[in-house]
């Protein structure tokens, strides 16, 4: 997510680096003065965070196919933000055609005890007393979705965001994955971000929504290998709201990775490729392509320096640490 300075910067480096961008314009707006989670300093007026989304999706938002960027607001959570805002920046979102809507939700138990203290409300419930079910919505977490609200997220086509590795970091518990997909919940595979989790590894969250799943359940047959690539590729494409990626197929995107099978790590395992990059510890990817253009080739990503790169980012680590 970004803000008024952040989010123009932040697209034009993805652009740089060749990468399909999904840019959310986050908010704050209700500080800890007002009963809210985020210190006041970070909080903005809802008058200025809805003046600027409307500039932000007019500068960068395209709904054509194949589209490289596009825009999506997103109020971060119920306990940042008012309902007056969640309701204006769904006006606004569909005020256009094909601006998706995104915040967090029923994370874990604190977020039930806000919702129905603050809201007299469950999670689900007051997501859509707020206007936020439906097909242009997606929903991060959802550890705690009741099963009233899995229905209603499944009648209505409301997208889930599971993030399985910051879950685990931050004890929230296991999202109830295989109980949304029966329901027809559409589901995709998210890391949260950098404050509650320590990759960006869309494979290593792949191998644990995996495990967890059959965790959760107690059953080896609550996911399969092919189950959980599909959410982690079709899963992810529909929720997003997009026809384009997400497949190897005539029409849509050259969007794909390769991996090389031949490693110690998969020795055994290639009579099924699929399973092997699920079950088997997968760190990265030898080839991707994105919009047909190579960005890694051989394990090395092609579009940055990363010597230099790391090197700035260890720098600006310590000097937030010293203060």
């Amino acid at each position: 997510m970004g803000t008024t300075q952040e989010l123009p910067a932040t697209a034009d480096e993805v652009l740089d680096l060749q990468g399909r961008f999904h840019a959310s314009r986050g908010s704050m707006s209700v500080g800890e003065s007002l009963g809210g989670l985020p210190p006041d300093a970070l909080v903005e007026a809802e008058a200025d965070i809805l003046q600027d989304s409307q500039r932000l999706i007019e500068q960068y938002y395209d709904n054509s196919r194949y589209a490289m960027v596009r825009m999506t607001l997103a109020p971060c959570s119920p306990f940042s933000v008012s309902r007056d805002l969640m309701r204006e920046s769904a006006a606004l979102a569909r005020s256009y055609s094909g601006v998706r809507l995104h915040t967090h939700l029923a994370e874990n138990q604190s977020d039930i005890d806000y919702s129905l203290h603050t809201f007299g409300l469950i999670p689900g419930d007051y997501a859509e007393s707020v206007g936020w079910l439906g097909e242009d919505v997606w929903h991060a977490h959802c550890v705690k979705l009741s099963d009233e609200s899995i229905v209603k997220f499944g009648k209505t086509g409301t997208g889930v965001a599971h993030c399985p590795c910051s879950n685990m970091r931050l004890a929230s518990g296991i999202a109830p994955i295989r109980k949304m997909l029966d329901r027809g919940v559409p589901v995709g595979l998210g890391v949260d971000g950098s404050a509650s989790n320590d990759a960006g590894n869309l494979l290593q969250e792949a191998q644990a929504a995996f495990l967890l799943a059959r965790v959760r359940d107690n059953e080896a047959a609550a996911m399969t290998a092919r189950q959980v690539l599909e959410i982690a590729t079709l899963g992810g494409a529909r929720v997003l709201g997009r026809d384009d990626i997400g497949s190897l197929a005539p029409g849509m995107a050259a969007d794909f990775i390769a991996i090389s099978l031949d490693r110690p790590q998969f020795a055994g395992a290639l009579h099924d490729p699929v399973a092997a990059v699920i079950f088997c510890q997968t760190h990265q990817v030898d080839y991707s392509f994105i919009n047909g253009k190579k960005v890694v080739d051989r394990g090395r990503l092609t579009t940055v320096e990363l010597e230099t790169l790391v090197e700035k980012t260890n720098k600006l680590a310590v000097a937030m640490i010293d203060g």
